[in-house]
């Protein structure tokens, strides 16, 4: 039996996982999630800011302390569309090694598609076609797998983080606003919906704070809990109508809905609407949310233990 860790910096949360892999198989898992916010104000300046770095490397010391003091052998630490796209990204990784010995393996869109695809098929029958859309703060993964290879993947500039910054800045949201997220969407993800509008898709996956968020609140959860979040289903219509009801609200006052952490208050409509549009696009009228993502598919593609 192998104790192993991974971390996943993403542009809005910093990740843990701890698990215990046996014969190439989980059997103990446990995540934890903290708000770090490193891509705050990347898609306007184009940096991250000394702040965010600062409040990222502290973060990072305490879920490696985690890690170590659960006894792990190894800490696989990965970042993703922020730290990717950031200018001063090579600043910020001589730094992370210097204060907290880790290093950081950035990857590239495709590879982010790669572990993504891997943690969420793993466990899951070979011969579906499967589409994957991982909504995560910077960057939207596009995968479509079939026998756990992938088939066509696609990482696109479109985030909740990214696209609130960009366009959904009112509080409450304004109708003009949407409208023009919607165009950039329509431009963004065109090449995606071309390629997949004949393809027969056996399942839809959504992973990424936004879809375990929606499925939270869904649920109505005062607590997280990963097991009823995944392979919670969601209809298009209660994301149609969670999106009617976020965008009339102000932020403060989204505070007061169950299962929606006050840190992604002001993102999550930008995320929800990025899901609405890719089923809506896909001409489906479900998803399926999941837990496994890329915190397990990085462990499955660098430890060697799967």
């Amino acid at each position: 039996m192998n104790k192993i860790a991974a971390i996943d910096l993403g542009t809005n949360t910093m990740r843990l996982l701890l698990c215990e892999v046996e014969n190439g198989v989980f059997l103990k898992k446990n995540k934890e999630v903290v708000t770090t916010r490193i891509g705050k104000n990347l898609s306007k300046s184009g940096a991250m800011s000394k702040e965010s770095m600062k409040l990222n490397i502290e973060a990072l010391k305490s879920l490696k302390n985690e890690a170590q003091t659960y006894g792990a052998e190894e800490i696989i630490t990965i970042a993703t569309s922020a730290v990717r796209d950031a200018v001063n990204k090579v600043d910020f990784l001589y730094d992370v090694k210097k204060e907290t010995g880790l290093e950081i393996k950035v990857l590239s869109g495709n590879e982010e598609a790669i572990i993504g695809m891997l943690g969420v098929t793993y466990g899951l029958p070979e011969n579906e076609n499967i589409l994957i859309a991982d909504v995560g703060g910077g960057s939207t993964e596009i995968v479509l797998s079939r026998n756990k290879k992938i088939k066509f993947s696609q990482s696109i500039d479109a985030g909740a983080v990214r696209m609130t910054e960009r366009f959904l800045m009112s509080d409450p949201i304004q109708d003009k606003d949407i409208k023009n997220l919607k165009e950039n969407l329509l431009r963004l993800f065109s090449y995606s919906t071309d390629k997949l509008s004949n393809t027969e898709l056996n399942k839809v996956i959504a992973i990424g704070g936004t879809a375990s968020t929606a499925a939270a609140i869904f649920h109505g959860m005062e607590l997280y809990n990963p097991g009823r979040i995944h392979n919670t289903i969601l209809e298009l219509s209660f994301l149609i109508g969670l999106f009617d009801k976020l965008k009339s609200m102000t932020v403060e006052e989204r505070y007061q809905i169950k299962g929606l952490e006050k840190e992604r208050a002001d993102i999550i409509p930008a995320g929800i609407y990025i899901l609405i549009f890719i089923i809506e696009a896909l001409g489906i009228k479900k998803i399926i949310v999941s837990d496994n993502d890329n915190l397990e598919g990085a462990i499955i593609k660098y430890s060697g233990k799967l």
